[in-house]
């Protein structure tokens, strides 16, 4: 491409910011557009994994986020009585591309944000809408405000304004899944990072730095919806420790709950000079803890075809690609495996954890190579 084409990109979450990082260093005049008024402090923990680092480090943001992040030692799947069903050593990680590491969504955001200039965010513009004009794209924002670009990016999440206004949508499906999660200060041993089945239920837990512990909890939805505010530890509170332990140490206004969706893929992720990344483009469920990574992979890819193809349009469909099969498999197989979590049954379960413990760990390496694996 000549000269230093315009891109508004849609959001100023992870997959935004990093979207706006990538394009910026490519070359492209690219400006982030957030509907919030500044960033938020708030949130939650999230997984990151070495292809997310591979992504990053393609734009040169791969160590201002390793500074805010803690590597697990290894990662583990365990039975709610504490038996190990599944485990990979911190080495064995190594060798299939390092360990998966935690960290905290405010924190990621402020380290993206140290990589741009005060300009290339603009918070308080909620984007209503986007048309594609042939030689260029408008996003529409909430004030009655209009942007003219040679490209406008969707970064807006899962229920992505751009995507219903550009023609790409498709209806999101709701997964029968209520997730909990809290972020609390809490000492813990360096631990894998850790799932733990039982029923149609999980557990998972990740240290973060600085003393502090993310987890996340799922089940049912029809079965989330019973009982009070204890209804974690009555859940949960016969599990191993430290489950109980986290409960209890955690105050109930800190737990954010969250009813699960995602869509089938899309049968396009652009059309003429409008694109998606990130939940925008793949909204998926959390079961693989890749959402955050592919978003990366996205940022990265569409930098590097914008960059290397003289026209958006063909950037755009070389873009799509080269990133639609992985980022669909991801999404399938996260479904997959929450529907291997959700047999219900103490007999499907017994079942499902003899599964688990006999697999091959050769397999387990391999598909995780498979999936650390990124390539621009």
């Amino acid at each position: 491409m000549t000269g230093r084409p315009r891109v508004a990109v849609i959001g100023a979450g992870p997959a935004g910011l990093a979207t706006t990082i990538a394009l910026r260093r490519a070359g492209l005049a690219a400006v982030a557009y957030e509907r919030v008024e500044a960033l938020r402090r708030h949130g939650n923990g999230l997984t990151l994994w070495p292809n997310g680092f591979a992504a990053l480090d393609a734009f040169g943001a791969g160590d201002a986020v390793r500074g805010r992040a803690h590597p697990a030692a290894g990662m583990a799947m365990r039975a709610a009585d504490g038996r190990t069903l599944y485990e990979v050593s911190e080495q064995a990680m190594k060798s299939v591309g390092g360990n998966g590491m935690a960290v905290h969504r405010a924190e990621l955001l402020a380290a993206l944000r140290g990589l741009l200039d005060p300009e290339a965010v603009r918070f308080g513009a909620r984007c209503v809408g986007v048309r594609d004009a042939g030689e260029h794209a408008v996003a529409e924002f909430a004030d009655g405000s209009e942007v003219r670009a040679d490209l406008v990016v969707g970064a807006d999440g899962i229920r992505s304004a751009v995507r219903e206004s550009a023609g790409l949508g498709r209806r999101l499906r709701h997964c029968g899944v209520v997730v909990w999660r809290a972020t609390i200060p809490f000492g813990l041993p360096e631990t894998p990072g850790l799932l733990s089945m039982g029923g149609a239920d999980a557990f998972g837990i990740w240290n973060l730095t600085g003393e502090r512990v993310y987890w996340f909890a799922s089940a049912p939805s029809a079965d989330a919806r019973q009982g009070g505010a204890d209804r974690l530890l009555r859940r949960f509170g016969d599990w191993h420790e430290p489950i109980p332990e986290l409960l209890r140490a955690t105050d109930p206004a800190q737990v954010v709950a969250t009813e699960i969706f995602d869509c089938r893929p899309l049968r396009a992720w652009s059309r003429g000079r409008v694109a998606l990344v990130g939940d925008a483009a793949h909204p998926s469920m959390p079961n693989m803890g890749q959402g955050t990574s592919q978003a990366f992979e996205d940022a990265a890819v569409l930098a590097a075809r914008l960059a290397a193809t003289p026209s958006v349009p063909e950037a755009l469909r070389a873009y799509e690609r080269q990133r639609r099969g992985r980022a669909n498999a991801a999404t399938s197989q996260a479904r997959m495996l929450a529907r291997i979590g959700g047999w219900p049954g103490p007999v499907a379960g017994r079942l499902r954890e003899w599964m688990l413990s006999h697999a091959p760990q050769r397999a387990q390496l391999r598909q995780l190579r498979q999936m650390f694996e990124f390539r621009i």
